[in-house]
């Protein structure tokens, strides 16, 4: 059996949908990906903080909100070295979509206009404590991978997961405090090199991604706001007692000993793909 499929068997085997919120969903997964790889998974409890980030909307009208339930960073043998993305889940009960029948997977799904916006046109943030970025965290990184939704759902039964680039998430009604978001399968398709993958549709190809290293933006070490999040994420891992892949950070400098409080909600997921694709 492959890794991407027993990583999948595990995470269904210990998830059941009907009953699982999005934070059992996620946890889980980071779960069966630490069990069969070389990972860290330091899970935070969701809702830990009512929110870590302000920023002002589109619509210029201040907001706060979670920057994401996940920060996922994965490390390669080959350049780009490290990618990171900051991943917001979401569990769709009913997909109109799915429900359709539809064989080209689009999905549906309901979310949370903040941090929809939030994700997808990277604005200039300040941090609420214990919480504290640099203010161009997400608008520092040049493709918009670095902001991104995974979206479980049942398709047949059987959990699946939509992974999309927040830019690629079509919102229909900006009024609306929870609208309607579409993940756009056609998207599926493309590939940059440089910037990964935009849509994977299925639990099976979002893994394979991911443990391919095609997944988030590239983290440089040649930018400040890249250094402070390897910074936060090895702080962050070393706080809960935990230790890195070995080497995980080698290009950036090693940082000083966790200080201060890391309890701000966001859950971090460190994958050294290594000899896994």
């Amino acid at each position: 059996m492959s890794i991407v499929n027993k990583i999948a068997k595990d995470f269904r085997a210990s998830t059941n949908f009907s009953i699982n919120n999005e934070e059992k969903l996620f946890t889980e997964l980071a779960n069966a990906i630490t069990n069969n790889s070389n990972s860290v998974f330091v899970g935070v409890t969701h809702g830990a903080t009512r929110a870590n980030v302000s920023f002002n909307l589109t619509t210029d009208k201040p907001a706060r909100c979670e920057i994401a339930d996940l920060l996922i960073i994965t490390k390669s043998r080959k350049f780009p070295f490290l990618r990171a993305t900051f991943w917001q889940a979401k569990k769709q009960k009913k997909s109109k979509w799915v429900s359709l029948g539809t064989a080209d997977k689009h999905i549906d799904f309901t979310g949370q206009f903040d941090q929809w916006d939030l994700l997808s046109r990277r604005p200039s943030i300040t941090g609420i404590a214990p919480f504290n970025p640099p203010n161009d965290l997400l608008s520092c990184f040049q493709d918009a991978s670095i902001g991104s939704f995974g979206v479980f759902y049942e398709r047949d039964s059987v959990i699946e997961l939509v992974h999309s680039v927040a830019a690629f998430v079509a919102c229909g009604n900006p009024s609306a405090k929870h609208p309607a978001l579409v993940v756009n399968a056609n998207l599926e398709r493309y590939f940059c090199p440089w910037c990964g993958v935009a849509v994977v549709s299925g639990l099976e190809s979002f893994i394979h991604a991911l443990i391919n290293h095609h997944v988030g933006a590239r983290l440089l070490p040649s930018e400040e706001s890249h250094k402070w999040l390897a910074s936060y994420a090895a702080k962050k891992v070393a706080s809960y007692g935990k230790d890195l892949p070995k080497n995980f950070f080698l290009e950036f400098e090693e940082p000083s000993e966790p200080v201060g409080d890391y309890r701000d909600g966001i859950s971090v997921l460190l994958i050294d793909t290594g000899d896994l694709a």
